[in-house]
C-alpha cells in the first residue's frame, strides 16, 4: 500500500538528469528521504525523482512544491538543513535558493 497523499503537505522533486547525477543527485536523494524520515516527516513530505529540470548549471536541484522554492547546489550534507529550516520550521534556506521565495513560506 501506497503513501496516503492526503497527509501531503509539501512535494520535493529532486533532480536526476545526468548533470545533477554527475554532481551527487543520487546521494542528495538518499540522504533527502533519510533526512526527512529522522524528522517523522515521512507522511507529509513526499519525494519524487525527476530527469532533468533543465537547470543543470545550479545542480543537483531540488524543487518544493506548492512553495515554489528552487533549491541550488542541494548536496547530501545540505539536505538535514533543509529539512530543519524549511519543513520543520517553514524557513526557507535562503542561501541555497535561486529562484522562489526566500523569506518566509505562505
Amino acid at each position: 500500500m501506497g503513501k496516503d497523499l492526503q497527509k501531503v503537505k509539501r512535494i520535493a522533486f529532486i533532480c536526476n538528469g545526468n548533470s545533477c547525477l554527475k554532481k551527487g543527485a543520487e546521494d542528495t536523494t538518499l540522504q533527502l528521504r533519510a533526512a526527512i524520515s529522522d524528522n517523522n516527516l515521512h507522511e507529509e513530505v513526499h519525494t519524487i525523482r525527476t530527469r532533468c529540470t533543465g537547470q543543470c548549471e545550479h545542480g543537483p536541484i531540488v524543487f518544493i512544491h506548492p512553495d515554489g522554492t528552487w533549491y541550488k547546489e542541494m548536496y547530501p550534507e545540505n539536505t538535514s538543513n533543509l529539512v530543519i529550516s524549511h519543513f520543520l520550521n517553514d524557513k526557507p534556506v535562503s542561501e541555497a535558493i535561486f529562484f522562489g521565495e526566500e523569506t518566509t513560506i505562505r
